[in-house]
């Protein structure tokens, strides 16, 4: 019933700003306040990502991240853009719109406690990084070499879950994706497509990288085992 409450009183918070902005609005037109009209999708954001917070008493609510974080995100770039009047900015700044899902992904798994939630936010940001450095460096073709980053945001997502829930099964899907990764890695270091750009660089980092994780892993999984072989004893 408290939380109930709480929520009402966001809601309607919200539903009180919004009116309040667009009474403002429509009263001072003559000084160009509509400009601000965004602010309205802004505060429906911040109205949705309120309540995720909520997750911690009552984790269904950490849910409201997934659509909160990405208004927010589409909230602040239409401000930017109606201010200024740089409506190109969406050329640019969309690939935000990916990484702003990831976000709330990412937010829901901690506050919903559901580990299951880190796949997805594993795969949509690192998709969302790869589509914003294209977008920027206009270098489309990196999806070449870049590809191995798929089945490695799989990999490290299945990680979070094993470590979260000590699922083994879990982890070995993991690693063996990762593993996969590497392999993908290790492919197309020796594609000299770019050898003329910094991406030569790219594909050597993602290699230690992804040794990192496997030894970090690795590490991991040992830890695990005193608890895993006093609970065996116990049993």
């Amino acid at each position: 019933m408290k939380v109930e409450r709480s929520l009402s009183l966001i809601f309607g918070i919200a539903l009180v700003a919004i009116g309040a902005l667009s009474l403002l609005g429509n009263t001072l037109l003559a000084v160009q306040a509509w400009r601000t009209w965004p602010l309205t999708v802004i505060i429906a954001g911040i109205a949705l990502t309120i309540p995720g917070f909520l997750g911690l008493k009552s984790r269904g609510f950490g849910s409201f991240f997934i659509p909160g974080i990405p208004l927010l995100t589409t909230g602040g770039i239409l401000l930017f853009a109606s201010l200024f009047e740089r409506w190109s900015i969406w050329e640019l700044a969309w690939p935000l719109e990916v990484l702003g899902l990831a976000a709330g992904f990412a937010l829901a798994a901690i506050f919903m406690r559901v580990a299951g939630l880190a796949v997805p936010a594993m795969i949509i940001g690192i998709n969302g990084l790869i589509l914003a450095f294209c977008n920027l460096t206009g270098l489309w073709e990196a999806w070449a070499v870049l590809w191995p980053l798929e089945p490695l945001a799989v990999g490290l997502g299945l990680l979070i879950v094993g470590v979260a829930n000590r699922s083994s099964g879990a982890k070995v899907a993991g690693l063996i994706l990762t593993g996969i990764a590497g392999a993908g890695f290790f492919v197309a270091s020796f594609i000299s497509v770019f050898n003329g750009t910094f991406l030569r660089f790219a594909v050597p980092g993602m290699l230690i990288l992804t040794g990192a994780i496997l030894v970090s892993a690795q590490w991991l999984k040992r830890a695990d085992r005193p608890s895993e072989e006093v609970a065996d004893a116990v049993g």
